[in-house]
């Protein structure tokens, strides 16, 4: 088997302005051709730097101090700019757990994927046009396969919309369209299941199973680095795991023979968790016969032209009582996040109304953490942004006491206020945006797939903490996930919503 990237010696550690961190410690390990290699592990073992290394998307601070990354024959640490802009797309090309990072929120999502086509596809179709205008309507005509074989629906319409025009699932569709644009001979996939629901998670994972399978017409097929917390997944779609904790690999080998046969305390945790059965009781906390929240009648439209528009949500009803965890499931697009929106007053309802007990306090924690922070403030002023506002707490020295605290209570380590939401992991900066949403201590919680990327343990002990929360301070909750497992074990009842 050829290899396609060898990642030797890797040593790679974040320098901030009082001590350098270390996020790589000396990490070696291999992709061939057609195989899949699924990267295993906890928020901030490393996962996600070394990721951004193969494709050299660090920022000035992140700094490789020892060790090669050949990619396609290439040491890509010895690139310059102009050479690593040739090569990503081309030769790797990844796929971000947060789509709203990686997407452009000016430019419509169709562009966004014709733009890999026409810089790196010289090949079949677009080798035989000849004119600009012929080469953009094939790039266009390909964008839109791609739109439709990752599972979006109205690919034409889509074609013409903007990121914020999607829900979370969407975006990510389209964030894995983009990758596969340009036919790259490595794929790199930074937990792309996470915002989508299990029978598209299903589908993607064959869908990526299935185009690194596939060979070319030379008789190649690319490789994969699947980077993901769910084990059951990995199970699924990888021939080898490397499973890796705090900056170290601390098991490597073929998939059935590690999830069969773990030898490390960490891998038997980390399976341990990951199929334990969380649906065994349901909450117990008893209801009060008040509503917190009624909503009756609401119907939300988003205008996808001049003169057009797409109905989201239409004529829904639902009573939420006081002390009541109600989860709500339902398939990526069917309008879950939207009427979260709504609750919350981000987005305002066509029509119909929503009515909430006097005095709520409500709070939100929202499913794409990264386009709800402000990148250029640090997790200390982000979660403590809300008691300001609200002006809760007198003087600084009590505000950061609350804040560590709540740090504390999410399981967020306290070394981490200082750092930007860029400097953390996915799960990290999860969890700083749960921390802000419980800062200011709300009677009623919105929480749209709070733990979808978090890794295994810390999902069950978010899950465990917002029960034990809602146990003690009667908190009502509306809970939106995909995981149907997880919402009947945390909820008092479960809502699916359809598509229109």
């Amino acid at each position: 088997m050829n290899k396609i990237l060898s990642v030797q010696n890797l040593k790679l550690s974040f320098y901030g302005a009082d001590k350098k961190i270390p996020a790589v410690r000396g990490v070696s390990f291999e992709v061939g051709e057609g195989e899949i290699v699924a990267l295993v592990g906890e928020s901030g073992c490393g996962k996600t730097a070394i990721c951004r290394a193969v494709m050299m998307l660090h920022a000035k601070h992140a700094i490789i101090e020892d060790g090669r990354i050949v990619l396609c024959d290439n040491d890509v640490t010895e690139m310059d700019e102009k050479q690593l802009n040739e090569i990503r797309g081309r030769d790797a090309a990844m796929i971000f757990q947060d789509p709203m990072s990686s997407l452009n929120p000016t430019i419509s999502i169709g562009k966004q994927i014709m733009e890999p086509i026409l810089l790196h596809r010289f090949d079949g179709e677009l080798a035989t046009q000849n004119s600009c205008s012929k080469r953009r309507k094939a790039a266009q005509r390909e964008a839109v396969r791609l739109l439709e074989l990752v599972g979006i629906d109205k690919p034409e319409v889509r074609f013409r919309q903007y990121p914020h025009h999607l829900s979370g699932g969407m975006r990510q569709r389209v964030a894995i369209a983009i990758a596969l644009a340009a036919e790259p001979k490595l794929l790199i996939a930074d937990e792309p299941t996470t915002a989508l629901d299990m029978d598209i998670r299903e589908n993607i994972v064959d869908l990526l199973k299935k185009v690194c399978k596939k060979r070319d017409e030379t008789g190649r097929s690319r490789g994969m680095i699947f980077v993901t917390h769910d084990v059951r997944l990995a199970k699924r779609l990888a021939d080898r795991i490397v499973v890796m904790k705090n900056g170290l690999i601390v098991e490597e080998g073929g998939i059935n023979e590690v999830l069969e046969k773990p030898k490390h305390p960490y891998t038997r945790e980390l399976i341990h968790y990951t199929f334990f059965e969380r649906n065994q009781e349901s909450s117990v906390v008893e209801k009060s016969v008040e509503n917190m929240v009624k909503i009756s009648g609401l119907s939300k439209s988003f205008k996808t032209g001049r003169s057009q528009k797409m109905d989201v949500i239409k004529d829904f009803n639902l009573e939420i009582k006081k002390g009541e965890i109600v989860g709500l499931i339902g398939n990526s697009g069917c309008g879950k996040s939207t009427l979260a929106r709504c609750l919350m007053g981000i987005d305002k309802q066509d029509s119909g109304e929503i009515i909430f007990a006097e005095n709520c306090r409500k709070q939100m924690i929202f499913q794409d953490s990264s386009s709800a922070f402000n990148p250029r403030m640090n997790l200390m002023e982000i979660i403590s942004e809300p008691l300001i506002i609200k002006n809760s707490y007198k003087g600084s020295p009590k505000i950061q006491e609350k804040v560590l605290e709540t740090m504390d209570m999410v399981g967020l380590e306290r070394g981490l206020r200082n750092r930007h939401p860029y400097d953390v992991s996915g799960g990290q900066r999860q969890r700083a945006a749960i921390a802000r949403a419980l800062i200011t201590e709300p009677d009623f919680l919105v929480a749209d797939e709070p733990v979808s990327s978090l890794d295994v343990p810390v999902q069950a002990r978010i899950i465990e903490l917002i029960r034990k929360l809602h146990y003690e301070k009667n908190l009502t909750i509306l809970f939106i996930a995909h995981d149907l497992a997880m919402i009947e074990y945390i909820s008092n009842r479960v809502v699916k919503m359809t598509k229109i």
